[in-house]
C-alpha cells in the first residue's frame, strides 16, 4: 500500500516536471520569435530594393517610390504590399497592379497602365481621350497625338478627366476594340459612329470597313481580325470591306 502511493506521487511529479519543462520551451520559442520579429521589423534593417515591371513607361522606380511615399532600401518585412497597391491602383494612369516577392531580397511592383483606346469630341468643346474601360485620361483642347484613333458622329458631354463613359454603344466600341489584333488597331485612322449607332471604322490605308450596328460588335471581333490578315497577307486591293452582314463581303477596286 505504501509503495502504491509513492508510485502515484512519483507520477505526479513527473507529469508536473514535464509539464514545466513544456511550458519553459513554449516560453523560450515565444520570446525567440518575438524577439526575431521585433527585429526584423526595425527600420534601420533595410536590405531590400524594388523592382518595377511597367507595360508602359509611366512608372519608373522612382515614379513608384514617390507614388507609395517608401523610401529605399526597404525592410521587406515591414513594407505594406497592399498600401502600395491601393495607392497605386488609385492612381488614374494605372489599369491593374500586383506586388510580389522575387529573389533574393525584391518586392516586383507588376503595373499594367491605362492605354488611349479613342478620342472623341466633347460637346463644350475640346476633345477627350478614352481608355478601353471607359475611363477618360484627359480633356483637352485638341488632339495632341495620334496614339489612338478619332471617333466622329458621337460625342460626350462635359467630361472631367477620371470620369466613366456609361454609354452602350461607346462601350460596346471599346470593347471590341480591346479584342482585336493590337497591330490592326494602330492603323486605325478613324472610326465614324453613324446614325442608329452603325459603326464604320476607316484605315490608315483609306479602307473603310462597315461593321453594322453596335450591339453585334462582340460577335466581329474574330472575324475583322482574320479578314484584316487575309488582305495584308495577299496584299488585297479592297474598295471596302462589309462586316454587317454574317459572311464578309470585300468589294475590290
Amino acid at each position: 500500500m505504501h509503495s502504491s502511493v509513492e508510485r502515484i506521487k512519483a507520477d505526479r511529479l513527473r507529469q508536473r516536471n514535464a509539464h514545466l519543462r513544456l511550458f519553459l520551451q513554449l516560453f523560450c520559442i515565444a520570446v525567440v520569435l518575438g524577439g526575431l520579429y521585433y527585429l526584423l521589423h526595425r527600420p534601420w534593417l533595410t536590405f531590400g530594393k524594388i523592382d518595377v515591371v511597367d507595360d508602359g513607361k509611366a512608372f519608373p522606380v522612382s515614379e513608384v517610390i514617390k507614388v507609395a511615399d517608401i523610401k529605399e532600401p526597404i525592410n521587406l518585412f515591414n513594407v505594406s504590399r497592399s498600401h502600395i497597391e491601393d495607392v497605386l491602383q488609385n492612381d488614374l494612369r494605372v489599369e491593374n497592379v500586383t506586388t510580389g516577392y522575387a529573389w533574393p531580397n525584391i518586392l516586383r511592383v507588376t503595373i499594367q497602365e491605362r492605354k488611349p483606346a479613342v478620342y472623341v469630341e466633347c460637346a463644350y468643346g475640346g476633345y477627350a481621350k478614352i481608355s478601353y474601360k471607359g475611363v477618360v485620361l484627359e480633356v483637352n483642347k485638341g488632339i495632341k497625338d495620334s496614339m489612338a484613333p478619332f471617333v466622329s458622329g458621337w460625342q460626350l458631354g462635359n467630361p472631367y478627366t477620371g470620369d466613366q463613359v456609361d454609354d452602350p454603344s461607346m462601350m460596346a466600341l471599346l470593347a471590341f476594340l480591346g479584342k482585336i489584333d493590337p497591330t490592326v488597331h494602330a492603323r486605325i485612322a478613324e472610326i465614324v459612329m453613324e446614325s442608329g449607332k452603325k459603326v464604320r471604322i476607316l484605315l490608315s490605308s483609306g479602307v473603310p470597313i462597315i461593321l453594322g450596328d453596335y450591339e453585334n460588335l462582340d460577335k466581329k471581333v474574330d472575324t475583322f481580325n482574320t479578314v484584316y490578315k487575309e488582305l495584308e497577307t495577299k496584299k488585297v486591293k479592297a474598295a471596302y470591306i462589309d462586316l454587317s452582314f454574317d459572311k464578309p463581303y470585300i468589294k475590290l477596286r
